[in-house]
């Protein structure tokens, strides 16, 4: 049964994750057939990730005063409305009004469904189940991509969006079963002060710092993605393949975090620091090198360590909050770092490109 909780709650997550990235395949048809201009329709797909960035650290101590699990259902069930309203709506101020509803219920996703993770009673599974919600964004991307061809999106928005919250739907219900008959591992914090000594107590220098190390992977990865399919169309002759197959290999490096970490939270600090390397060894050869296998290979390593990061940096938040501490309030600030990195992470990128060309950004990310 706990095992079966552990799956239900990562499926919901990833589906979770579809919400996030459902819009990209409709920014066109969002413009001509709703009328959003194209700044509009940037901050309507941002909308989610903007919420994170502003409010994950007070959501996560919310969190812990309300308890995660009921959490849980209330942000599935405020997502569940919002999604299904985009589904059907077709007002601009309904649909900015359903998306806004859908990044409250997410905000309070991303947070509880990681705490639940380390909550319940199988201390073996805690490290690769953390780990494997690492890659929950990249995840949920790609079952959002194979749900728009299936649904043909651009030609049956309605019917694709409806698909994707329906899905997510269904396995929420299904954890919020499976939980209901799951004890609750996660200890009372241990100082007796309630929530908002939970709070104080979380604030330590190792859980700011892996809420450090999350923004600068997110700053790395957001930046690589971002304009990875710029670079490979000027670079086409020194590239093997195609930006979207290089993105595809993100969730190889997930997987693997979650094998190596099976030995214990602790271990993958080392695991991340690790993960960290490789990328600043990649980097070079992947932006400023024009051997074609030496690049390819380079651009690959990059994105498989980057899903390494992630996850392991996940993996070790138990491991990292002091007695007393509250491991909702550590996601949240963990949550929040890579908000922040993804607002960030691109203009930051575009600037060292535009400035100190390709070669330069090269360099910047070997330095972050």
């Amino acid at each position: 049964m706990r095992l079966l909780s552990i799956v239900a709650l990562l499926a919901a997550g990833i589906l979770a994750g579809t919400q996030l990235g459902k819009i990209a395949p409709l920014v066109g048809w969002y413009q001509q057939e709703i009328g959003f201009s194209l700044v509009l329709t940037g901050w309507f797909t941002a909308m989610i990730g903007i919420f994170v960035a502003l409010a994950a650290l007070p959501a996560g101590w919310a969190i812990e005063r309300v308890g995660t699990r009921r959490s849980f259902v209330i942000a599935s069930l405020v997502l569940m409305v919002g999604g299904v309203a985009l589904a059907f709506l077709r007002s601009p101020a309904a649909i900015l009004a359903a998306r806004l509803m859908e990044g409250l219920g997410y905000l309070v996703l991303v947070i509880t469904i990681p705490a639940l993770l380390n909550s319940i009673p199988a201390p073996k599974w805690r490290a690769p189940a953390l780990a494997v919600w690492g890659g929950f964004v990249p995840l949920g991307y790609a079952v959002g991509d194979y749900l728009a061809r299936a649904a043909d999106a651009p030609s049956a928005p309605g019917r694709y969006l409806l698909a994707a919250i329906l899905l997510f739907g269904l396995f929420a219900a299904l954890a919020t079963l499976l939980l209901a008959r799951v004890p609750d591992g996660s200890e009372a914090p241990a100082n007796g002060t309630g929530a908002f000594g939970g709070f104080a107590a979380t604030m330590t220098l190792p859980v700011v710092i892996v809420a450090l190390a999350f923004g600068l992977y997110v700053i790395l990865s957001i930046g690589f993605f971002t304009f990875l399919p710029a670079f490979v169309e000027r670079s086409a002759s020194s590239i093997a393949l195609a930006a979207g197959a290089i993105s595809l290999t993100v969730p190889l490096g997930n997987l693997l975090a979650g094998l190596l970490v099976r030995g214990g939270a602790r271990n993958a600090l080392l695991l991340a620091a690790l993960g960290f390397a490789a990328t600043a060894l990649a980097a070079w050869p992947t932006f400023a090198v024009s051997i074609q296998a030496t690049a390819t290979m380079s651009m690959v390593l990059f994105a498989v360590a980057g899903g390494v990061i992630a996850s392991a940096l996940f993996a070790a938040i138990p491991a990292v909050v002091p007695p007393g501490g509250s491991t909702a309030v550590a996601i949240g600030l963990v949550c929040q770092a890579g908000g922040i990195g993804t607002v960030i992470g691109p203009p930051l990128a575009a600037q060292v490109i535009d400035a100190y060309s390709w070669t330069g950004f090269a360099l910047f990310m070997v330095a972050v």
